[in-house]
């Protein structure tokens, strides 16, 4: 089982400590649950994000679900720029794919 050590995920999410929204992330944790499934046969767990009620895998779609979730919320949150909220995003589903 691939397993990374707190400081690892903090590195990966350090890289992202400037040109984010905290309320935006508040609002990505609530509005977009995430989890994981693992079934015995299974190597690790698979993390997942629920977005508009469906079920989306996040190793492999980082690029898909960036986009997904920015249309998602695009005009809700105008008064961030496309870069900020991109940005945002990103720090989430990397928060997803590196938790343990």
């Amino acid at each position: 089982m691939f397993v990374i050590t707190e400081e690892e995920r903090k590195q990966i999410l350090s890289k992202y400590s400037e040109g984010t929204s905290d309320e935006l992330l508040t609002y990505l944790k609530r509005y977009f649950p995430a989890g994981e499934t693992k079934l015995d046969w299974m190597e690790k767990p698979k993390k997942y994000i629920s977005i508009g009620e469906k079920i989306r895998y996040v190793d492999g779609n980082k690029k898909y679900l960036i986009g997904r979730i920015d249309s998602e919320i695009e005009e809700q949150w105008i008064n961030l720029t496309d870069k900020v909220r991109r940005r945002t995003i990103k720090k989430y589903i990397d928060g997803i794919s590196t938790s343990y």
